[in-house]
């Protein structure tokens, strides 16, 4: 340690004399640490740590990105069903099947313009060059409100593996030299639709911050032998680990909560990953994400792949290390870093992994993969069976015709919003209408104060969605379909379903009676089949049925007491 006079004042710099990517950890009885600057060598520049002191690196939390608003989450141009008014498409997976999981196409609106003509060779003294390059959108799951973290690792590595191919493709292109694999989540963090997706920009140029990225690998190289990612591995900075790959906080890391996920072996170029590796990857993302979302409340964040150019000329391959960076969007940019280049951490990457390394991520409960369902072996469109002219005469009468089309083909409609327009004074000119969509349409909402679910849920999003409406001369409803799509498999009876086989009052008094007469469920059961031959109940709702009229009883005899 060195003691230098500053402002009339004498201040501590701590500097690592060991390893650039030493952690260094405060002294624990020191409460009020100094702030210190380490030296990022992969970006060369400068970092101030200095801790908030209002917060503990676990108050941290970004402005969630989970969309709670219901009517945002209507189908766009990414969705299924919608590919005639998207882009122009590249490649799909599974290859030209109806039933896709990932597409790739053509941005709705490039930064650069794929039809200039290619430029081989370019003078170095030129500053303006056409903006040739190729911009592309991967959409990442065919259901609007899937987000990437609620994918199976199988299904997130077959992101990568899409990003791989796609690559591939481009690398013949002389004019491309380098590509730039990156995803913003949430509108803060640039993404401008909702529906989850990733890009890739090939650019003809090979950017400033590559070029730098690449110098300072090669002069860490040249001093030491060695490659300089390879050696940032450090107990304290390590987050969670995979086969192939480990993840962890930067020695110096920019951004708090900034996560790198490395390679364990040496690798210089992304796109020679195998189909094995990409798996594994895609289970360390998995979880990294929900990390990054459970402690952070879903940040907006940013994921970027630094790779290596495409045409190099082959020595950059012993000093050139890919990796990716997640960015979580939690403070802003300022005029320090604008004008500086010199980045302010709040949070020690050494507490950021702490932090992260002990996070338990609960079952979601959406997620029906983690807890012994399957997904569904394809994507179902019942368009054609609700798709009618027919003229009905009331709203209930649309109600129950939805419904009993539903049950025909193994799933259940409910009613998911409905508008009167507003009634006399309070009339504000909506349209009357009715949203019906499936019963396992939305998300599960995990409260903040409540326990991680043990048991599944049967929401998953699914996008099925019909819209009815008052005919103009207002004499009857008709019906059209906006999404005809469901994401799950449907089921072979709707007896047993928690909507079908609801109970109306008239029936959970009959059920009151009989069970205070020592009837039987089993007879109870057949009772109610007897008068409704379109009963759907099952013996388990007789029984929960039984369970809450006997809560209710004791409660009220309970008021009775006390009164």
């Amino acid at each position: 340690m060195r003691t230098k006079t500053v402002g009339g004042k004498k201040r501590c710099l701590t500097l690592s004399t060991t390893s650039p990517f030493s952690s260094i950890t405060p002294d624990s009885d020191d409460e009020d640490p100094n702030p210190h600057l380490r030296k990022d060598i992969i970006w060369n520049r400068w970092v101030i740590f200095s801790q908030d002191r209002t917060k503990k690196p676990c108050d941290f939390k970004g402005k969630s990105t989970f969309n709670t608003n219901p009517s945002r989450n209507k189908p766009c141009i990414f969705c299924i069903g919608y590919e005639d008014e998207c882009t122009p498409e590249i490649f799909r997976v599974p290859f030209d099947e109806l039933n896709w999981k990932i597409r790739v196409v053509e941005h709705p609106y490039p930064a650069l313009s794929r039809y200039v003509p290619e430029l081989h060779n370019v003078p170095p003294e030129d500053t303006v060059l056409d903006g040739f390059g190729i911009h592309d959108v991967v959409i990442e799951s065919p259901v609007h409100s899937d987000q990437l973290l609620e994918l199976s690792p199988r299904e997130i590595g077959e992101v990568f593996v899409a990003f791989i191919n796609r690559i591939h493709e481009l690398v013949p292109l002389g004019s491309i030299k380098y590509i730039q694999v990156f995803k913003n989540h949430g509108a803060s963090a640039g993404a401008s639709m909702s529906h989850s997706h990733s890009q890739i920009l090939a650019l003809p140029i090979i950017p400033t911050n590559v070029s730098a990225r690449l110098s300072n690998m090669k002069d860490f190289f040249y001093q030491t032998g060695k490659c300089c990612i390879c050696e940032i591995q450090h107990e304290d900075l390590l987050i969670d680990s995979s086969t192939y790959f480990f993840s962890l906080v930067p020695f110096a890391a920019s951004y708090p909560f900034e996560i790198w996920i490395i390679p364990r072996n040496h690798s210089p170029h992304f796109h020679e990953l195998d189909a094995e590796m990409a798996f594994d990857l895609g289970g360390l993302m998995r979880q990294t994400l929900r990390k990054i979302s459970f402690q952070l409340n879903n940040p907006p964040f940013n994921f970027m792949i630094h790779t290596s150019p495409l045409h190099g000329d082959g020595t950059e391959l012993a000093y050139s290390h890919w990796f990716i960076q997640i960015v979580p969007q939690l403070v802003p940019t300022t005029g320090v870093e604008l004008g500086t280049g010199c980045h302010v951490n709040p949070v020690l990457p050494e507490d950021a992994a702490k932090v992260l390394r002990e996070v338990i991520v609960p079952v979601f409960a959406h997620d029906r993969r983690t807890i012994g369902f399957s997904p569904p072996s394809k994507i179902v469109d019942y368009s054609e069976a609700f798709t009618t002219k027919e003229v009905f005469p009331t709203r209930e009468y649309l109600l129950n015709w939805a419904r009993a089309i539903g049950r025909e083909n193994g799933f259940t409609v409910i009613i998911q919003r409905s508008d009167n327009g507003g009634t006399g004074k309070k009339k504000i000119g909506r349209k009357t209408t009715v949203i019906l969509g499936c019963e396992r349409s939305g998300k599960y909402r995990q409260y903040k104060d409540a326990l991680a679910r043990k048991t599944g849920t049967k929401k998953c999003g699914c996008p099925f969605r019909l819209r009815g409406r008052p005919v103009r001369n207002g004499d009857g409803w008709k019906v059209n379909v906006v999404c005809g799509f469901h994401n799950h498999e449907v089921i072979e009876t709707a007896i047993g379903s928690t909507y079908a086989g609801r109970l109306s009052g008239e029936e959970k008094s009959l059920v009151d009676d009989l069970t205070r007469s020592m009837v039987k469920p089993k007879d109870i059961l057949q009772t109610l089949k007897e008068r409704n031959e379109e009963n759907l109940t099952s013996i388990k709702q007789i029984y929960n049925v039984r369970q809450q009229l006997k809560r209710s009883r004791i409660e009220v005899g309970t008021l009775s007491i006390e009164n």
